[in-house]
């Protein structure tokens, strides 16, 4: 008989606690109609969720273990099937014959696919075929209320409620039961996941699905934007509190550039260092506007003007010597050259990190830190970026991507990675392939 994972679940819940889900194991702590380890709660929720639980919060929402246990027990489940999938839940391992364990995991496997049959028929159900071609009974696909396929996506109410784009969208989820990869699947075509990056949705998730945790983190990201600022010779700019609105607007400008645009430190401080000559801080108004664009085009284009020198482009734009348009036609130019092998598209209008982005997705991807961390101040980007370009070559032909690739693994930085780690197993899987040692 082929199982659903509706009846695979619903196995699993009785087996493990007979579908109570205020069950706590007294020996292990295991929690909920799944039994899931408190070890494992954070990690799991966060993955599923979006965000981390508490086990009270756990314990007191069935659509939260619901959710938890049709992302976690529903991915083994696609990836090894019922058997495997069950092994895994029981051992952390998919191979449903092994023999250790207490009882062994062939005989809770067994067990679990035993209750498969008894799995509860209600008015919404599936139909599955025998290996003989017979049909088998209705089994249970349940409904899930608007709270668990949130709690499911990842979502809250209010981050639903903020957006008519998303609002609309979750009704449709609801009513057609989406899965998770097809409500992301729509998400994506949505106005609001075009018009808002990664770290974006990322700070308005958090905002509205958990704002305990935002709260936290908003007070650590001023922290740490008011030391980079003292770095740069500002002084205690959170004397007016850490609350947004009540504090310097310098400080809180930074803090958002950190959560909404993932700014790395290197550019904040970069960003902060040039605004330490004004006025107050900041400028204002179309002064501060005109500081921001040229700071943005600079650090997308390897610029790194000192203070005195935006202060003056800024002073010369808005006295009507000079233009926002000029002056980034001269830094334009500057790009052009000192990046050479790409002058033509550079003079044409692209930035030079946007033309620097499979460079950066390589140092990113090997070294496993975050794309908005790797940026034009890269060591391996740099001299990428200002190789000469030879006779009759293309773009990216004078520093081929293979090579970076070479010279990041060489990085010991890399050696500490999970890649280089995959890598080497690799490697010591096929020598032993190749000795006939291992199949």
């Amino acid at each position: 008989m082929a199982i659903t994972l509706a009846q695979f679940l619903w196995a699993i819940g009785q087996q493990e606690s007979g579908g109570n889900y205020g069950s706590v194991n007294s020996g292990s702590g295991a929690l909920g109609k799944y039994q899931i380890m408190p070890s494992n709660l954070p990690s799991w929720s966060r993955q599923v969720l979006g965000y981390s639980v508490s086990v009270s919060q756990f314990l007191s929402s069935p659509s939260i273990q619901e959710a938890i246990a049709n992302g976690i027990l529903g991915g083994y489940f696609r990836s090894y099937g019922a058997a495997g999938a069950a092994a895994m839940w029981y051992s952390g391992q998919p191979d449903p014959t092994k023999g250790y364990g207490n009882p062994p995991v062939s005989t809770y496997v067994n067990e679990v696919l035993g209750r498969v049959g008894g799995a509860p028929v209600n008015a919404t159900t599936t139909t599955t075929t025998t290996t003989g071609g017979g049909a088998a009974p209705a089994v249970t696909t349940p409904v899930l209320d608007p709270t668990t396929l949130a709690a499911m996506y990842g979502l809250s109410a209010n981050l639903i409620n903020s957006d008519k784009g998303l609002k609309s969208l979750f009704s449709q989820a609801v009513t057609g039961q989406w899965t998770p990869d097809v409500f992301l699947a729509h998400l994506k075509n949505t106005s609001w996941w075009a018009k808002n990056s990664d770290t974006m949705r990322q700070y308005l998730t958090l905002k509205y699905t958990d704002p305990a945790t935002f709260s936290q983190k908003w007070v650590e990201t001023v922290m740490h934007a008011n030391a980079l600022a003292v770095t740069v010779g500002f002084g205690n700019l959170t004397a007016k509190g850490a609350g947004i609105g009540k504090m310097d607007p310098t400080l809180q400008a930074a803090a958002m550039h950190i959560l909404q645009d993932g700014w790395s430190d290197a550019r904040v401080s970069s960003w902060l260092g040039a605004a330490v000559n004004f006025h107050g801080g900041l400028l204002s108004g179309q002064a501060g506007i005109d500081f921001d664009k040229l700071h943005t085009y600079a650090y997308a284009n390897g610029g790194n003007g000192s203070s005195a020198w935006y202060l003056n482009a800024v002073r010369a734009i808005e006295g009507g010597s000079s233009t926002i348009d000029s002056v980034i036609a001269q830094m334009r130019q500057g790009a052009a050259a000192k990046y050479a092998a790409y002058a033509p598209q550079i003079l044409a209008g692209q930035n030079v990190l946007d033309l620097a982005a499979p460079y950066v997705q390589a140092v990113s991807t090997l070294l496993e830190i975050p794309q908005g961390s790797v940026d034009l101040t890269n060591k391996y980007i740099s001299k990428a970026m200002q190789a000469p370009l030879p006779t009759n070559g293309l773009p990216g032909s004078q520093y081929p991507l293979w090579q970076l690739e070479n010279d990041v693994r060489a990085d010991p930085l890399w050696a500490k990675t999970n890649n280089a780690r995959e890598s080497t197993m690799t490697a010591a899987h096929q020598i032993a392939v190749d000795f006939g040692v291992a199949f």
